[in-house]
This record gives C-alpha cells, structure tokens and sequence, in this order.
C-alpha cells in the first residue's frame, strides 16, 4: 500500500511540476504554487477540529484535503481572473498568497487540538505514505489517472506554449484553452496527491529538471518520463523511511534528498531546459 501511494504522489507531482514549469514559464514552479497545500492542510485540520475524523473515520480527512485543495484552487483562479493585469506572474502570486494565508489559518485551528491528533496531522502534512487509507488510495488513482492522461493530450499545445503565447497562437494553439485545461488536470492531480500524502517538498520542482537533461524539452517525453523518475524517487524515500524504522516521513526524505541535487544544478550552468531558458 504505501509503495503504491508512492507511485501515485510521485507521478502526479512531478509530472505536473513539468507542465507547470512550462505553462507559466518560470523555472520554479511546482504544483503547490497554486496554493493547494495550504487550502488541504486548512480544510483537513478543520475535519479534525470539528471531530468529523473521530467519529467518520481516517477517509473524512483525505475527502476534506481534497476539497480545501479545489477550493483553493478555484479562489485563486478567481482571484487571477478579476485582476487587470492577466499574466502568468498574476496566477504565482495569487497561489503564493492564498497558500500563505490557508497555511497561517491552518496553523491556527491545529493549535486547538489536542496533542495526540495535532502529532499525528502534523506528520501526515509532511508526507507520511505510511498507512494510506484504501477508499482515499483508489479515489486519489482514478483522479491522478485522469489528470495525467489529460496533461499528455496537452503536450503538443505545452511545446507551442514554450515558446510564448503569441507563438503559440500563431501555430493554431488555443491559448486560453490549453492555459484553463493544464492549470485544472494539475491542480486536480495534486490535490488527490495532498489528500494522499499531504506535503512532499521538492519532487515537482527538481524532478522535471532533471529529466529533462536527459530527454530535452519536448513534452510527448518529459511528461512520461518526469510520472516515472518522480514515482521511483518517492518509492525510494519510502523505502528509507522504512529503513529508518518510519521516525521519518517520505516528504522528509525527499526534501533532505533533492535540495542538494537542486542546488548541484544550478552550479552546473543552472536548470537547462526550462521554459525560461529556451
């Protein structure tokens, strides 16, 4: 079970750290930039506070991270839309500030808790894969499932997008289409990941980069390849976690584990093949 979750979290993360790297064209975007994980943590924190897990059960959790996720999600594509400035920076600082503020709130109804649950929500927030419970386990698949198959339908408009958006729309790309269709198959993909595992810092941003060293900046391999490398990393911080007798999670494992290779790369000529490099 927990090697599954793997599979499925670190697919969705890093696959849509790909397509978001390209869709906003910066290099630092990951999936949580669209403020999902502070919208899950609010919401999941709340069940708790309320005593809805207590007496429904572990799922209540996972089905309230989900939908804080959207939530946040849809507030910040809200938020994007009434600005006067529509630019790709307007939808990063948006996220920036909806996961901010969900993540402080969230902070606030932990407090409430007591001891032993706010031990226990803390540890699933930092990505614990341990014990996912199998009714969120099937849910989160069909959603990563669907989110993923429909980024890869998107990899032709995400290579046009590369190359900026009046490129793209002279090549025949509906930019605003592809533009709503990515954002939602990310953010959908990574709120059944949050919902899953809670937070794993650092696969979605380092991950595509990586990959992409090795297959160059066409999406129809980037896409496949940055489900597969970020699937097998996080098998394999689970299975460290293991090793170390679970006293830590995956999400710190991979943490501790990639921001040295973030960095190696940028002292190696920085993150080549990003979308703002070409």
């Amino acid at each position: 079970m927990p090697y599954l979750a793997a599979i499925i979290v670190g697919a969705a993360l890093a696959a849509s750290g790909a397509a978001l790297q390209s869709l906003l064209a910066n290099p630092l975007a990951e999936p949580y930039i669209l403020g999902t994980v502070g919208s899950a943590a609010l919401a999941a924190a709340a069940a708790c506070a309320l005593g809805l897990e207590t007496s429904l059960g572990m799922w209540v959790r996972n089905a309230a991270a989900l939908s804080g996720a959207a939530a946040g999600l849809l507030l910040v594509l809200a938020v994007a839309r009434s600005s006067k400035n529509r630019s790709k920076s307007t939808i990063i600082l948006a996220g920036f500030v909806v996961g901010s503020f969900t993540g402080s709130a969230d902070m606030v109804v932990m407090q409430t808790l007591p001891p032993e649950q706010f031990a226990d929500l803390s540890r699933w927030l930092y990505g614990n894969l341990s014990s996912p419970d199998p009714m969120a386990l099937a849910v989160a698949s069909a959603m990563v499932a669907v989110s993923l198959a429909g980024l890869y339908s998107q990899n032709r408009s995400l290579d046009a997008l590369a190359l900026g958006p009046d490129t793209a729309a002279t090549l025949g790309v509906n930019v605003k289409k592809t533009t709503l269709a990515t954002l939602a198959c990310c953010a959908a993909a990574t709120a059944a990941a949050v919902s899953l595992a809670g937070a794993i810092g650092f696969l979605g941003l380092v991950v595509p980069h990586a990959v992409r060293r090795f297959t160059g900046a066409s999406h129809r391999r980037v896409l496949p390849a940055s489900a597969l490398a970020g699937a097998l990393a996080l098998m394999a911080a689970q299975y460290v976690c293991e090793l170390a007798d679970r006293r830590v999670t995956a999400g710190g494992v991979c943490a501790l584990a990639l921001s040295p290779v973030f960095f190696a790369m940028l002292a190696k000529g920085g993150l080549d093949g990003s979308s703002a490099d070409r």
